[in-house]
This record gives structure tokens, sequence and C-alpha cells, in this order.
């Protein structure tokens, strides 16, 4: 071969192998383009497949249970089991209770007082399905098989439903009440964690507790997980009502209080009404007695139009002075001067009749009381959905005390 033919040739091989360096360097960027735009979509498509696996369970659980259930991602990103409640009437419910129990209640009639929001109607109501237990982002969620979080004071109970976004607050006496008397006009009043992880009046009933321990043994933390007992732990007696309203925790309720003896209370469900507007109506716990030294039990309360003992100071929310207890709520005296509300026998404060839901009554008639109700989980007959306590102040919180979502759509 020839020097010119020989460099000519040198001359193609070098152009060659340039173009073909250029090409791979072009494939090779096109390459590594395609892969950061294949991770981008994977990356997207991962938030995507969560909000599609979202609303699969969703789908999931509303067909499961007709309805009854849905799930509901509130602002922080949290998922929340919800329990849809349909609309009903107070003159429905107490014909349901006399023809039953042979008893009125004597709750008049129209539309529960949980479904009215400031005189407006409100179509979708939701109510969380479990106690609220711990979330993302500091927030709190409402599932199953957790832990409820507890520990919690009643603001801060408060702030955790209300930070959750619009609609959401903390489930108020309006809301608790009513459900309570459904649960009653249905026949289905549920049982609970009322015995140390099983429930007193049925002790093959339990649920895991959080130590881990037998069900009955009295050491140790015998709260339960949220929604692992029976359907007789539920409001309606299935597995898609709201659970674990006996027992278990307290509960924190909202737009209720108890001032210096008085009963404050909203007129209806209206969360956001502040606590100065709330209605101050003309009912107050008495005592059975005057004394005021000591920390324990010293009588009875009495509902009445005005305080004549008082069983601690003025405005003083301490647990330095006495309380006075009821083993049933319904079964208190009323002063002969007591004018009977209608609105209290809603709000299961009083009762017409001592046949009804069950649980006990504690109350400091001196200082600011707020209300829990449901029981503990070592409570027995004293728990209920009848329970209330108002004895605390607005910020106490231990291991015992918890709290549950509700929602207007």
């Amino acid at each position: 071969m020839s020097d010119p033919a020989f460099q000519q040739l040198v001359e193609s091989n070098r152009r060659l192998t340039e173009t073909v360096e250029q090409k791979v360097g072009e494939i090779d960027q096109k390459v590594s383009s395609s892969i950061n735009e294949m991770e981008n979509l994977v990356a997207s498509g991962l938030e995507t497949m969560t909000a599609h696996a979202i609303e699969g369970h969703k789908k999931a659980i509303e067909d499961a249970s007709g309805g009854k259930n849905t799930i509901i991602v509130d602002e922080q990103g949290n998922p929340n089991v919800m329990v849809r409640i349909p609309r009903f009437n107070y003159e429905d419910l107490n014909a349901a209770v006399i023809a039953k129990y042979g008893v009125d209640l004597n709750l008049g009639s129209g539309t529960p007082t949980m479904f009215m929001s400031n005189g407006e109607l409100k179509r979708d109501l939701y109510i969380g399905k479990y106690l609220a237990s711990s979330g993302k982002n500091g927030g709190c969620a409402v599932v199953g098989g957790a832990q409820p979080r507890t520990s919690v004071s009643y603001d801060a109970a408060k702030n955790l439903c209300s930070n959750k976004g619009d609609g959401w607050h903390l489930m108020s006496i309006h809301e608790w009440a009513a459900i309570a008397l459904w649960s009653l006009a249905n026949g289905t009043v549920p049982r609970g964690n009322t015995n140390y992880g099983r429930s007193h009046e049925n002790k093959l009933e339990t649920a895991p507790r959080a130590d881990g321990g037998i069900p009955g043994d009295a050491s140790g933390t015998a709260r339960t997980d949220t929604g692992m007992g029976p359907a007789t732990w539920s409001h309606d007696h299935t597995n898609f009502g709201i659970q674990d309203l006996v027992g278990n925790v307290w509960e924190w309720l909202d737009q209720m209080m108890l001032s210096n003896g008085q009963i404050i209370a909203t007129n209806d469900n209206n969360p956001l009404t502040p606590e100065e507007q709330w209605q101050r109506h003309e009912a107050f716990f008495d005592s059975t007695s005057a004394a005021n030294t000591g920390t324990g039990n010293v009588g009875q309360p009495i509902l009445s139009n005005e305080i004549i003992n008082r069983n601690g100071p003025l405005d003083d929310d301490s647990y330095n002075y006495p309380y006075t207890h009821n083993g049933h709520f319904a079964s208190i005296q009323k002063s002969d001067t007591y004018k009977a509300s209608e609105l209290l026998r809603r709000l299961l404060i009083e009762s017409a009749s001592p046949d009804t839901v069950q649980g006990a009554l504690w109350v400091r008639n001196y200082g600011n009381r707020f209300p829990r109700r449901g029981g503990y989980w070592n409570n027995g007959s004293n728990a209920g959905l009848g329970a209330l306590t108002l004895r605390p102040h607005r910020s106490d919180s231990s291991g015992g005390i918890g709290f549950r979502p509700a929602f207007f759509a």
C-alpha cells in the first residue's frame, strides 16, 4: 500500500473514531438524561402510588362497610378512619326507648344538636372510629391497632384536632350524648375495657394490653390497642361502629364546662364558639356535704338552681379540696327548686329516668372543670356511656386520658 493511500486510511479511521466517540458521548448523555427522567418519574410515581393506595384502601373500607366507614386524610397527611353518622330525630329515639324499655326520657323532637352548628344543619358528620393515636408532622391519626395518644391536656386535645384542618374538631358533648342515646334506642349499648384489659360485664371480652399483661391483672398498664376488642365494644355492635367509647381511657369532650359549680355549654354543636360565649345555664351541682377539707369523696352531687354547699374555694382549680360522687349520673338528687332542662337531658347531664345508659358522676363544684366521659380501664360499673367526670382542670393529663377527633364535611 502506497504512503498516500496508507495516510488516507489512517485519517479515515481517525475521523471514524472521533465520530464514534461523539456518538457514544451523545448516547451516554441521552442515557443519563433518560435515567434522570425515569428517576423523577419514579419519585413522583411514589406519591401517586401512595395516593392510589389510600384511595384503594378507602374504597375497600367503604365497600366493606356499606358506606359506614371511610378514610379522610387531614392537612397534616395523617389517615383517619371515620364513621359516618346519618341524621336521626329525637322523637324517634324517644319512641324506640319507650318501645324497648318502657321509659320516656323526655327528649323532645327535632334534629339532635350534634347535627346543628350555630343553628345551621350539618349534612355530613363523621366521628373517629378509634381514639386518636400518634401521627406524623406533630399531629394525630385515627387508625386501628395502635395505642391511644394519651397524656394530653384539654387544650392540647383541642389543638391536635383543629390543626388537622377545616371541619376538624374535638368530639363534643353533643356528639357523644346523641350517639349514646342512639345506642340505647338501638339496643347496642357497648361494653369495653373496664376491668384491666377485659369487660367487667363479660370477662371473655378482651383486647391486647399495652404492657402485654394478662386480662384482669390489676398491675401494670392495662390500656388496650384501638379497636382490638370485640364488636360489642362498638356503638352499633358491628365491626364498623365507633370503637372503645366505654372504658380504656377517659375522653376529653368539648363545648361544656363547670364554672364554680354552674353548668356552661353551647346550645348546639359549634366548635368555633369561644368559651366566653358558651351559655350559662340555670343549673348547678350542689353537694350533700358542706365539707371543704381533705381531697376525697364527701358526699353526692345535687342538681339545683343554686349552690348551698361548695366543697372548695371559688375560682380554685386545684385538687386540694373534696369532690362528690354518684355511681349513676341519672340517679342524682334534684333540689325542689331545680327546673329540669331538655338540653341537659339531651346531653346526658341529667335524666328523666334512671333507666338509661350507665356511668358514674364525679364533681368538684369549685373552679373551672372540663368534662371527660366513658371511663377508664379499671372503673368497672362506674364506666359507661353516661360516665362523666367533672373533677379535672383543663391542664390535667395522664396515661389514662385520651381524645377522639370529629369532622364536619
